[in-house]
């Protein structure tokens, strides 16, 4: 007979439960980020396609308006543009398959390497990422190029009899008015959200935030280039003005390119922001709560803790004033299941600045719950909350205590007395140390681990490498992310390399008129270079700001202090320069190599 509580499982039955746990926590988080990752790539391939058939549309305006004049209607034309973008999206995706492929084998590979969620044995291609990368590939190009399709249906027919312009080259006051109506609600929404820490608030002003700078990307694509690329026309003379004038001579070519990149700036510095803020959080967390000098950690420890005799016989340390074990535990609280930190309260209020608003510590039988806990579910000092532990027993725990900082303890303490009622092996997770005046903190370490080793030998910390060591399974996680990222960040460079391309190919009776003026080829080669740096700088510049942006406001409405690393985004910033630059040397060694009088006769 099994006592009260308990429940025998078969080994099935064990692997499914631990399958679900796995399944409901590390897979469903990286699942998660992955799926935003996918949403963010195809974005900035978004962008990257319909600036691409947006100019090829442009330059065959000609070729339309003959059809048009041959009788095609404009219904026959979209259907044209559209089966181009099924083959071109067709077999894009099959590439993109196979990249994928190769692309999980990498992730594999960094995720053992950095140890980062569970050992994985092989890679399972299975039919639903498939049948859902085709569609999505194939749509995604389809509505990508649908705009270019529908503007070439409109050529009139008797634009294959004149010389017309292949793109507007100013804004419409419609898309200006429009784009500073969404730029001012966006910018309303997240600061709103972020003053009143309303996460779903700001999280809808980013979205629009990101589309006014869409719709506003033409508008600002002149002046900037005109700014951005003045340095340019003084540094480098007739090449620098000449890419100055060519990144403005079209402003909605230049912007579809530079959104895509910003796009991706966008939100690596955002993740920059937020990882930097959310450590900022957890430091003045720990110093604003714990003072003392060592923490005895079990993050690393296998076995998920030390036996509580630990904390025993480091009280007893000469070097040692104080010391408080904390454990942590689940359990439903109030019917829904929670994660509970254990321990003595009247050791640990010794060690610990929880900054109490109602109620005390004193008594090592205090059930001591959140401020937040306990606005959420209208709880006040005496009130009755109904607890069911692991081991089935429920009871009523009596509320001693109100708390506000939650960085080391979270939503709920439940006295050690308590729990150890219902576990077989208490256990602690964390110490916390305070040492005598004028005690060594080398030699108390020193000492501390000698009595851990045989506790499984947990990590005995400064309170810096605490603070460190909570952030450290983040930033590898974080890393893994990046890496994703920047895929996002090259689709957007070859987006801006192919519009050049493009370009090149639209100017190349213009490329030979320089060259039989006396246009060198170094001086060919600077020029494209520098229209793609202006190009790039103007999406690195927009990402990092709308990154900043979103960051703060995202980070302030959880909460989080503002602490932008200014080391990276500076980093993110100049590599957005270079990548620009490296994005140029195909289409500028291209244009020099153009044959002067084959340019030149060019139609």
């Amino acid at each position: 007979m099994l006592p009260a509580g308990v429940q025998a499982l078969s080994k099935k039955a064990q692997v499914e439960e631990g399958m679900s746990l796995v399944e409901n926590g590390f897979l469903r988080v990286f699942r998660t980020v992955l799926a935003a990752f996918g949403g963010v790539a195809l974005l900035v391939a978004a962008f990257s396609i319909h600036n691409t058939f947006a100019i090829t549309m442009a330059q065959r305006t000609r070729e339309s308006a003959l059809l048009r004049a041959l009788g095609a209607g404009r219904r026959q034309v979209v259907t044209i543009v559209g089966f181009e973008a099924l083959v071109v999206g067709g077999a894009a995706t099959l590439a993109g398959l196979a990249g994928g492929i190769g692309f999980a084998a990498l992730l594999r590979e960094l995720f053992a390497r950095f140890r980062i969620g569970i050992e994985m044995e092989g890679l399972t291609v299975a039919a639903t990422s498939v049948m859902i990368a085709v569609p999505v590939g194939l749509l995604v190009t389809l509505v990508a190029a649908l705009g270019p399709a529908l503007k070439a249906s409109r050529v009139p027919p008797l634009a294959a009899l004149r010389e017309v312009a292949a793109e507007s080259s100013r804004p419409t006051e419609t898309r200006l008015i429009v784009g500073a109506v969404f730029a001012a609600v966006a910018a309303g929404t997240v600061v709103f959200g972020a003053v009143t820490e309303q996460m779903a608030m700001a999280g809808a002003g980013a979205v629009v935030t990101v589309v006014s700078m869409v719709v506003l990307g033409p508008v600002a694509a002149r002046p900037v280039a005109a700014l951005v690329g003045g340095p340019a026309a003084r540094l480098r003379g007739v090449p620098g003005t000449l890419a100055r004038d060519n990144a403005s001579r079209s402003p909605a070519r230049t912007a579809g390119a530079a959104t895509a990149l910003m796009i991706g700036v966008g939100v690596v510095t955002l993740m920059t922001v937020f990882l930097g803020s959310l450590r900022a959080s957890l430091e003045d967390g720990v110093a604003g709560s714990f003072k003392g000098p060592i923490v005895v950690d079990a993050g690393t420890n296998e076995t998920g803790g030390f036996a509580t005799s630990l904390v025993q016989e480091a009280a007893k340390l000469p070097q040692v004033s104080d010391v408080a074990g904390m454990g942590t535990g689940s359990m439903r609280v109030n019917g829904k299941p929670s994660t509970v930190s254990v321990a003595d309260p009247s050791s640990l209020r010794r060690v610990l600045d929880l900054d109490v608003a109602q109620g005390g510590l004193n008594d090592a039988g205090t059930f001591a719950v959140s401020k937040k806990a306990a606005d959420d579910n209208g709880w006040r000092v005496g009130n009755a909350v109904g607890v069911t532990f692991a081991d089935g027993a429920s009871q009523k725990l009596t509320v001693g205590a109100v708390y506000g900082n939650t960085d080391l303890t979270g939503d709920y303490l439940v006295p050690r007395s308590v729990w150890n009622a219902h576990t077989r092996q208490p256990l602690d997770t964390r110490a916390f140390v305070e040492l005598r005046p004028g005690a060594s903190v080398a030699s108390a370490r020193q000492a501390l681990a000698a009595l851990a080793k045989p506790y499984g030998a947990p990590e005995v910390e400064s309170r810096d490498e605490f603070v460190a060591a909570q952030t450290e399974d983040m930033a590898s996680f974080i890393g893994v992310v990046y890496g994703m990222l920047i895929l996002a960040i090259v689709i957007a460079l070859l987006g801006i390399a192919n519009t050049l391309s493009l370009a090149v190919h639209e100017r190349t009776r213009e490329l030979g008129l320089l060259r039989a003026v006396g246009a060198t080829r170094p001086q060919i080669r600077s020029m494209v270079r520098w229209e793609s740096v202006i190009v790039a700088l103007f999406g690195t510049g927009g990402g990092v700001g709308l990154g900043v942006f979103l960051g703060w406001g995202l980070g302030t409405a959880l909460g989080n202090p503002f602490a932008p690393p200014p080391v990276q985004i500076a980093v993110i910033a100049v590599v957005g320069a270079v990548a620009g630059a490296l994005a140029s040397i195909r289409p500028a060694r291209r244009a020099a190599r153009l044959p002067v009088l084959a340019a030149v006769s060019a139609a």
